[in-house]
């Protein structure tokens, strides 16, 4: 049979382009309750998207700052672009029992296979519009995601590399990449989507009828009908403007992941929850031609079978064909809702207690099961996706903030303390130091540490410490020189003479006390460089930022900072300099602004300074100086945020 035969008789489509379609063959519209709400949701989209539109710029430098734009600044702007999202949510839903309903009528058979066809590709172009639209926000977490799909296209045989190429617009992620998806996504699906519809709606026209025999509809108007759909659109409407309202109070500020950088590879992306059975499907697959026999080969039988539905009475009959189909519909539902489950189950992590035995076992070199290798690559996901979480809501705190630099929203965290500063002692410093028992991006390296640990550096507690035992292994006690023996002695062996001048209780309490106020003295000191002199001592010159303490506690702190001063200058300054100004002859660390940033700086420069460690003598600097290794910028990064994370939750 010709072409143009076959799609005359199918759809009528060619008369009516030649204005020869008959006015008494005005059959029956399909105007099912599914098809409606498709419909709706649909216009729902246009109109959204148009919104969107006039405020989203397609590029690598104003994409992210559009969508932040849209969430904070438009007006009602985080509900239209929530409302944008669910829905293509709801219209996969919908798509999807809508060609259930047809299964169930058996409504798939010729002359009726022509509709299928073009319902599969409707339910294939609502795939292709959420996943070109998945990218546009440019997140870390779209640009991840889109990138693990296009990797998957590439295994495509023969064509997959060309395609990949094609799509992105070069090898890798970026401007014309974007352009790319923001074409097929408000352009070039839409149009399509719209044909495909104008075509099944020109299928219907033509055999409406035998449509209305198979109950997809009823040829009379029916206002109980009308009234049905227009309340099933509403309740699907209210559906997915709650789900908006439900994530904008669950997330707040979290609308987005950090900007998209091509250059990084690492972030723990997890498809959408309709995608969620093929990402565990493709677990079962992991040599690249076992990838490809399960990300293509697979996939393309099983959707050649289902195009080909409509034909498989031919060769079976009717009602073992149409029972066939339903076993074939009910198993392949029933396999996605169990991949989904399973790829949900796998991300589950185990109570605390259970994984710190995993972790130990682990560490011990003990062979572990599947199932605990699954746990702990949860733990290990969970943390890394908690991680990504805290960059996204860092990067929306600096743009509201700050707004978005001209550089782009990436300039937002490359200049960040708090972003780049675990980044760098991860990098730089991890391999001697911990900070707080990690290497500063919550990962606890394998190797044990050579120095001390910064976490709280300088803050009160952790001097405290080191006035109580400096040989802790938080502090000098994992410190040798090259001949094996402990480095910084001469701090305890001070202490223990100091405690052996102990006779009674009340030695101890004044002792104690005055290690206290020392340690509040240097905290205060790293904070606010010399605010505290000793001819100006008196606690009732001391301002303090925090307004919200009460008036006797602020007397006693200032008194208590007064009295470190005091202690200091007596006993401290003998071996510590102030200023460069000592009283006694052993030489040990400046203590002026000790522990702020400018004093950071300087000890990460170039440790071996006269005024930090030297290069010399038996508490010579063994830590290497950084000045010519690292940019300035990065060393005042990194000393930045080891003055602000004393209390950093990765503690």
């Amino acid at each position: 049979m010709r072409i143009m035969d076959w799609l005359e008789d199918r759809t009528g489509l060619v008369s009516a382009l030649r204005g020869q379609c008959s006015s008494g063959r005005s059959g029956p519209a399909s105007r099912t309750v599914w098809i409606s709400v498709l419909l709706f949701l649909l216009l729902v989209e246009v109109v959204t998207g148009v919104a969107l539109m006039t405020v989203y710029s397609p590029s690598s430098t104003t994409a992210w700052s559009s969508v932040w734009y849209i969430q904070t600044q438009v007006p009602y702007g985080w509900l239209v672009r929530g409302v944008h999202h669910f829905a293509s949510d709801a219209l996969i839903v919908i798509a999807g029992l809508y060609l259930l309903g047809v299964v169930l009528r058996r409504a798939y058979r010729p002359p009726h296979d022509f509709v299928w066809f073009l319902s599969i590709g409707i339910l294939a172009m609502i795939f292709g519009a959420a996943l070109t639209g998945y990218l546009l926000p440019w997140d870390q977490n779209a640009l991840a995601s889109t990138r693990v799909r296009t990797n998957i296209l590439a295994l495509t045989p023969i064509i997959g590399p060309s395609l990949r190429q094609l799509l992105l617009g070069g090898a890798e992620f970026g401007n014309l990449s974007l352009a790319r998806f923001y074409t097929l996504h408000v352009a070039v699906l839409p149009l399509c989507l719209a044909g495909a519809f104008f075509l099944r709606s020109r299928a219907v026209h033509r055999h409406g009828e035998s449509m209305v025999r198979n109950c997809e509809v009823s040829s009379h108007f029916s206002p109980f009908g009308c009234s049905a759909r227009i309340m099933t659109c509403a309740i699907v409407l209210a559906v997915v403007v709650g789900f908006v309202c439900y994530q904008s109070l669950s997330l707040g500020d979290q609308f987005l992941a950090a900007p998209a950088d091509p250059t990084n590879s690492s972030y723990p992306a997890r498809p959408e929850w309709w995608a969620l059975f093929l990402f565990q499907w493709l677990k079962y697959f992991e040599t690249p031609t076992a990838e490809m026999v399960g990300a293509i080969v697979v996939p393309g039988a099983m959707g050649a079978l289902v195009l080909l539905i409509p034909y498989w009475h031919r060769v079976l009959p009717n009602r073992l064909a149409h029972r066939i189909v339903l076993l074939f519909g009910l198993l392949a539902f029933a396999s996605v809702g169990w991949l989904t489950l399973t790829a949900l189950r796998a991300d589950q992590v185990p109570p605390d207690v259970d994984l710190a035995i995993l972790r130990a076992k682990e560490k011990d070199g003990e062979t572990l099961t599947s199932h605990e290798q699954r746990a702990l690559r949860a733990a290990r996901f969970h943390r890394d996706r908690e991680r990504a979480g805290r960059l996204g809501r860092r990067s929306i705190e600096l743009a509201n903030e700050k707004g978005i630099p001209p550089e782009g929203p990436l300039a937002l965290l490359t200049g960040d303390a708090v972003t780049r500063g675990p980044e760098l002692f991860a990098q730089h410093c991890a391999s001697c130091h911990r900070h707080f028992g990690s290497d500063g991006m919550g990962e606890k390296p394998a190797e044990p540490a050579t120095s001390s640990d910064l976490g709280g550096f300088a803050s009160r507690s952790w001097i405290r410490g080191l006035l109580k035992n400096p040989m802790d292994d938080r502090y000098f006690g994992r410190m040798v020189d090259d001949d094996g023996k402990p480095m910084h002695t001469r701090m305890r062996k001070w202490i223990e003479s100091t405690l052996e001048d102990v006779e009674s209780d009340e030695d101890q309490l004044k002792l104690d006390a005055d290690f206290d106020a020392v340690a509040a003295y240097l905290e205060d000191e790293s904070i606010h460089p010399g605010r505290l002199a000793l001819e100006n001592s008196d606690a009732n010159k001391i301002e303090l930022n925090d307004k919200s303490i009460d008036e006797n506690a602020i007397d006693s702190h200032q008194r208590l900072i007064a009295r470190g001063r005091k202690v200091f200058v007596s006993v401290c300054n003998e071996c510590h300099s102030y200023r460069g100004e000592r009283t006694g002859t052993f030489n040990a660390p400046e203590m002026f602004g000790y522990g702020s940033v400018d004093w950071l700086e300087l000890m990460i420069a170039n440790p071996a300074h006269e005024s930090r460690y030297r290069s010399r003598g038996r508490g010579r600097a063994r830590m290497p100086a950084f000045e010519e290794k690292i940019p300035h910028d990065e060393i005042s990064l990194l000393a930045q945020w080891l003055h602000d994370a004393r209390d950093d939750s990765t503690k």
